[in-house]
C-alpha cells in the first residue's frame, strides 16, 4: 500500500505540470486573434475610402518612383522632405497590385496595424511577466484609440504604421537579448532598428528607449551596457543629419514665427494635450493650427503647471519603476515633435501618438491590475465602457477620411477660420468642379468661392513659407469660379490682385486676357496678356486667342501666323475663322 501511494503523485505530477506548460504555450492565441478582431472590425470603414489631396497626391498619385518600380531613385530621393525608401517600396507594390485604386494602400495600413496591435500585446507580454490582462488591455488601448485613425486610415501615414512594426520587433528582441544574453539577439535588433528608420526617421530616438528596458530589467548601468548602443546611435545620428537636411528645406517652420519662450510653452503645451486627449480624445481633426502669434491663449500659458504636476508626481513615484518606465516611454517617443523646432503646420498632430500612447497605456492597465486581479467588477465595467466608446469612435473617424470633402469639412467644423484647411477644401472642389459641366458644377463653384474667401480674409498663415503662393492661389480659385459664374467683373478683381502678386501664372493671364477681349473689348490689353501667357508657356489655346485680337485689331498677317502657331500645337481651329484670317 505504502508503495502504491509513493507511485501515484510519481505519475500524476509529471503529467499535470506537462499540461500547465501546454496550455500556457497556447493560451494566448485566442486573446491575439480577439485584440486581432476587434481592431480589424473597428477600421473596416476605411476600406472604402478615396485618396485625399493631404499628401496622398505626392505620396502616391503623383510619385513617379511607385512607377516601375524606380529603384535607384527610391533609394537616392527624399518623397516630400523624408528618405523612407522601404516605406516607398510598400507603396510601389500597392502601386504593382491597384495603380491609383485605393483599396489596395488601405488594406496594406490596416494589416499592419493589427500586426502592431498584435505585437504590442506581445511585448507587453513579455515584459510584464506574462500578465494577460494588461498586455489584452494595452494592446486594445493601442489599437482602437481614436487617436491612431489618422496613422492607418490615412495612406500616406504608411510610414507610421510600418516604422513602428520594425520599431517593436526591435524593441522585443533587444528584451530577447537582455533575457538570454545572446549577441545575435542584439545584432538582429539593430537590423529592425535601420529598417525602421528607413520606413521614417522618428525611429532615431529608439536607442534611448533600449535604456529604458535596460532600467525596467535593472540592469546594473555600466561601460559595457553603453558600449553595446554605440552602432545604434552612430545609425541615429546619421539619419538626424539627413533628416535635418531634407526638412529645412520645406518642413521646417520659420524660426521667427514665434520667439524661443513661446516654443518653450508650446513643448509644455503638447505634453499636456496629448497626456489628456489619451483619456479624452477630443477634439479630433487632422489639422490643429498655431495660435495666432499675438494671442497664444490661456491653455498655452499654463501648460507649464501640468509639465511641473507631472514631473512631481514622477519625482514621489520615483521608486516605481512601472511609473517610471511608462512616462518616460511616452515623453521620450513624442521629444521630436514638441515643437521647439516645428516641425510642420500643426501644433499637434493626432499621428505623433502612435507609439508614445503605448507607454501611457501600459501605465493605466499597469496601475489598475491588482483591481482586475480582484476582480473588480467596477474597474472591470469602466474599463470596457471606455473602450467600447473609444471603439465606436474610432470606427465613425475612418469614414471622415472617405474624401478630401469630408477629411476638411470636419477640420473647419473645429477651426473655421483656419486658413489652410480652407484652401485644401476650396482646391478638392475646385479640382471637381472644372471637370464637369459648368452649369452643373454651380454648387460646387459657390462653395469654393466660400472657401476662398475665409482664406483669404484669413489672417496670414505666417508659419507656411509658401504662403505669396498660397495666397494668389486663393485668388485664382475664386476668380476661375466667378468666371465660370459669369460674374465677370468679381472675376477681374481676383486676377487683377493674383496678377499683382505673382505674374507668373500664365493661365491667369490668359483668363483675364478673355475677360478684357469678350467683355471690356479692351483687345490691346487682351493681347499683352495672350502674349505674357505665351512667352511663359506657349500653349496652343494662347495662340489662338491672341490671333483673334489681331484679327479685331486687322493685323491679319500676325493674326494668321497664330492660328497656324495653334494648328502646329494641336489646336483645332473652327474652319469659318481660318477662311477669315485666310487659311
Amino acid at each position: 500500500m505504502g508503495k502504491k501511494t509513493k507511485k501515484k503523485p510519481g505519475k500524476v505530477a509529471p503529467v499535470a505540470k506537462q499540461k500547465i506548460s501546454r496550455r500556457s504555450k497556447t493560451s494566448v492565441l485566442p486573446w491575439l486573434l480577439l485584440i486581432a478582431g476587434i481592431t480589424a472590425v473597428c477600421f473596416s470603414p476605411m476600406l472604402k475610402n478615396d485618396f485625399t489631396n493631404w499628401d496622398d497626391e505626392f505620396y502616391i498619385v503623383q510619385n513617379s518612383l511607385l512607377r516601375g518600380p524606380d529603384w535607384a531613385g527610391i533609394f537616392t530621393k527624399p518623397v516630400v522632405s523624408n528618405y523612407h525608401p522601404i516605406t516607398v517600396i510598400s507603396l510601389a507594390i500597392n502601386y504593382a497590385i491597384s495603380g491609383t485604386e485605393p483599396w489596395s494602400y488601405q488594406l496594406f495600413n490596416l494589416v499592419l496595424h493589427v500586426i502592431n496591435t498584435v505585437l504590442v500585446f506581445l511585448f507587453i507580454y513579455k515584459i510584464s511577466g506574462e500578465k494577460k490582462v494588461v498586455s489584452l488591455l494595452t494592446a486594445l488601448i493601442f489599437g482602437i484609440h481614436p487617436m491612431h485613425v489618422e496613422s492607418v486610415a490615412w495612406a500616406s501615414e504608411r510610414k507610421d504604421v510600418l516604422y513602428t512594426l520594425f520599431f517593436l520587433l526591435s524593441l522585443m528582441q533587444y528584451w530577447q537579448y537582455l533575457q538570454t544574453k545572446k549577441s545575435l539577439r542584439l545584432w538582429i535588433c539593430f537590423l529592425f532598428f535601420v529598417l525602421s528608420l528607413l520606413s521614417k526617421p522618428a525611429a532615431i530616438i529608439l536607442p534611448l528607449v533600449l535604456f529604458l528596458l535596460d532600467y525596467w530589467k535593472k540592469r546594473n548601468f555600466s561601460k559595457g551596457l553603453i558600449i553595446e548602443k554605440i552602432p545604434f546611435f552612430l545609425i541615429s545620428l546619421l539619419f538626424t543629419v539627413i533628416t535635418l537636411k531634407l526638412q529645412s528645406v520645406t518642413a521646417m517652420v520659420n524660426l521667427d514665427a514665434y520667439p524661443f519662450w513661446a516654443r518653450l510653452l508650446f513643448a509644455c503645451y503638447v505634453i499636456m494635450i496629448y497626456t489628456f486627449r489619451f483619456f479624452v480624445p477630443y477634439p479630433l481633426s487632422a489639422f490643429h493650427p498655431f495660435p495666432p502669434p499675438e494671442n497664444l491663449g490661456w491653455p498655452v500659458f499654463i501648460a507649464p503647471l501640468f509639465v511641473f504636476g507631472l514631473l512631481f508626481l514622477t519625482w514621489h513615484f520615483r521608486k516605481n519603476r512601472l511609473v517610471i518606465f511608462t512616462i518616460l516611454f511616452f515623453l521620450i517617443n513624442i521629444a521630436l515633435v514638441l515643437q521647439i523646432i516645428s516641425i510642420g503646420y500643426t501644433i499637434v498632430s493626432e499621428r505623433y501618438t502612435y507609439v508614445p500612447y503605448i507607454g501611457l497605456a501600459f501605465l493605466l492597465t499597469g496601475l489598475t491590475d491588482k483591481y482586475f486581479a480582484a476582480k473588480n467588477k467596477v474597474a472591470l465595467g469602466a474599463a470596457f465602457l471606455w473602450l467600447i466608446i473609444f471603439a465606436f469612435v474610432n470606427f465613425n473617424r475612418t469614414q471622415v477620411w472617405r474624401n478630401s470633402d469630408t477629411l476638411w469639412s470636419d477640420v473647419i467644423k473645429h477651426y473655421p477660420r483656419a486658413s489652410l484647411p480652407r484652401g485644401e477644401r476650396a482646391q478638392y472642389l475646385y479640382n471637381k468642379a472644372i471637370t464637369m459641366v459648368p452649369d452643373s458644377a454651380t454648387s460646387l463653384f459657390q462653395r469654393v468661392i466660400e472657401d476662398c474667401t475665409v482664406a483669404i480674409n484669413s489672417v496670414p498663415d505666417s508659419l507656411r513659407r509658401d504662403k505669396k503662393k498660397a495666397g494668389t492661389s486663393m485668388y485664382n480659385m475664386r476668380g476661375t469660379s466667378f468666371y465660370y459664374l459669369k460674374q465677370y467683373e468679381k472675376a477681374l478683381n481676383d486676377f487683377n490682385t493674383s496678377i499683382f502678386i505673382d505674374s507668373t501664372n500664365p493661365d491667369i493671364l490668359n483668363f483675364r486676357g478673355i475677360i478684357l477681349f469678350n467683355n471690356l473689348k479692351d483687345y490691346n490689353k487682351a493681347m499683352a496678356d495672350f502674349t505674357s501667357a505665351i512667352h511663359i508657356q506657349p500653349k496652343a489655346d494662347y495662340y489662338l486667342n491672341r490671333s483673334r485680337c489681331y484679327y479685331v485689331l486687322r493685323d491679319l498677317v500676325k493674326a494668321r501666323q497664330d492660328v497656324q502657331s495653334a494648328m502646329d500645337k494641336g489646336a483645332i481651329v473652327p474652319e469659318d475663322y481660318r477662311k477669315l484670317v485666310g487659311i
